[in-house]
């Protein structure tokens, strides 16, 4: 009787292991085939794979690409839902930045006094992770008040492709800058 159990345990526990194995391959297959269409400038393909891989795993970095995806469509409004998704969502380290970078850009085109605040928190946020020299651009823009979008948007998305690339490196590598020892003085 006990080994009927057991196995029928066993058999219950290697199935939902195998399923969840699948899962999770369908979701990484349909974000990372989003992000090179992204990155290639083919949103419509995108957000399909953005999508798909949403109604598999709701996490911040798949809400935070198809907000992105939906600003560069220009869909602002929807944009703005899906930032907000991603905010309440568990933070995810790889895209954190590229999400506090497109809340900056959908809301200075929604609401001009709450993207200068979200700019502001930006600025706080990237210093703090050792930025690339560009963030002294968009300091100067954001003092000056005169907010070039288009410049702020091609920073924003080199910041966090840069970060990305590098944040991949030290997580799955431990190459990098961020695997250098941090008590170490320059």
């Amino acid at each position: 009787m006990w080994k009927t159990v057991r196995s029928g345990i066993g058999i219950i526990t290697i199935s939902f292991f195998l399923l969840s194995c699948t899962t999770y391959a369908l979701y990484s297959r349909n974000f990372l085939a989003g992000k090179d269409l992204f990155n290639a400038g083919r949103y419509d393909e995108a957000q399909k794979c953005f999508q798909d891989a949403q109604r598999i795993q709701k996490d911040a970095a798949v809400f935070t690409y198809l907000a992105a995806t939906a600003y560069k469509k220009g869909h602002f409004e929807s944009a703005a839902d899906l930032i907000d998704q991603a905010e309440k969502s568990p933070l995810d380290r790889l895209s954190y930045l590229r999400m506090y970078g497109y809340k900056v850009l959908i809301l200075l085109s929604t609401d001009h006094a709450l993207g200068l605040k979200a700019l502001d928190d930006y600025i706080k946020r990237y210093s703090f992770d050792y930025p690339l020299e560009s963030i002294q651009d968009v300091k100067a823009m954001r003092q000056s008040g005169m907010i070039d979008k288009a410049r702020l948007e091609a920073l924003i998305e080199d910041q966090a492709r840069w970060y990305e690339k590098e944040m991949e490196l030290y997580i799955y590598d431990n190459v990098g800058f961020y695997s250098r020892d941090k008590s170490a003085r320059f």
